[in-house]
């Protein structure tokens, strides 16, 4: 049944804290958590994937390529029932870049696993937001202050200390590290590409575009997957559900629910789930015993985040100002 409010003046009563206006905000706010929560979880996972099936069951191009070309058809398909924008001249060159930084960050991501550690991946991406503060300053020229600049060097440190001590495991180890270095990198320029488009268009209706023309820049790549890859001679159920699990939910859901929750919640509170992806894939790895723990990754985790919140603070403290 439809719910009546009297609209005379004299009740004085503010809509916005009514009841009714009171449960909605309370909803959105939990499902803004629940949906930035699922993302984490599913990159948590993302890694230990990965790492299970690379290089043994499938190689690395062949994974990065099944997600692009799986993603692709995929959102296309929900697109068929999504209310698209038409987009500006200008921004279609800003997809054509976004693609290119998408396909560095799939391609390297994946070749990242054949040498380097889950748990060394995911706590070097979390430097990934000190990133896109430092290009911002550099390339748009956003004002940084002296304490985000604090921030960004302790993060720094902290990713260093990562490449450092696993690298001297081996000399692998330490090119698979630096390889997710690059990818934090080009996701970092991604973010900043796609900064305008995104509050432009919706999330599908962009999407489709860059994971199209990412599609498109990839199909070169297809001649480097090797045709004795042992998913394809030797097919098992647990290899093929994993990737099919990293095309759908790291790849295309993570992609779709993360404007709706920062919008919900705020980019604030969203980037705090972001924490949980290291925690996640460590213990995910040590449990399936797909990693070893070593004591440099809490230690570095934690001067990372540190360095990350102290140039949030330093930000925040600034718009206030």
């Amino acid at each position: 049944m439809k719910n009546t409010v009297s609209s005379t003046p004299s009740s004085g009563a503010d809509p916005a804290l009514s009841p009714d206006n009171k449960g909605s905000r309370l909803s959105t706010i939990l499902w803004g958590n629940l949906l930035a929560f699922s993302a984490a979880f599913c990159w948590g996972l993302n890694e230990p994937a990965n790492k299970s099936l690379i290089p043994d069951w499938i190689s690395a191009s062949g994974v990065a390529l099944s997600r692009i070309f799986g993603a692709t058809v995929i959102i296309w398909l929900i697109s068929l029932f999504v209310k698209k924008e038409k987009i500006q001249h200008t921004d279609w060159k800003l997809f054509g870049w976004a693609a290119m930084m998408m396909l560095g960050f799939v391609y390297v991501f994946s070749l990242a696993f054949n040498t380097a550690s889950a748990i060394d991946i995911a706590i070097i991406l979390t430097f990934q937001p000190m990133l896109v503060v430092l290009i911002n300053a550099i390339f748009r020229h956003k004002k940084i202050s002296g304490l985000e600049i604090v921030g960004l060097v302790i993060a720094f440190g902290g990713a260093v200390m990562v490449i450092l001590a696993g690298g001297n495991l081996d000399s692998g180890r330490l090119i698979g590290d630096l390889f997710a270095v690059v990818c934090a990198v080009t996701y970092a320029v991604y973010l900043v590409i796609i900064e305008g488009p995104s509050q432009r268009y919706g999330t599908v209706n962009m999407m489709r575009w860059i994971f199209l023309f990412t599609s498109i820049l990839a199909l070169p790549l297809i001649f480097t997957i090797p045709h004795d890859m042992k998913i394809l001679t030797h097919p098992a159920t647990v290899p093929t559900l994993l990737l099919l699990f990293i095309i759908l939910f790291p790849t295309v859901y993570c992609y779709i629910v993360t404007p709706p929750s920062i919008k919900m919640i705020g980019s604030g509170i969203f980037s705090f789930y972001q924490y949980l992806v290291p925690v996640i894939t460590c213990v995910v790895s040590i449990i399936f015993k797909i990693d070893t723990f070593h004591w440099y990754q809490p230690v570095s985790f934690i001067i990372i985040v540190g360095g990350v919140v102290l140039a949030n603070y330093a930000k925040a403290k600034a718009n206030k100002g």
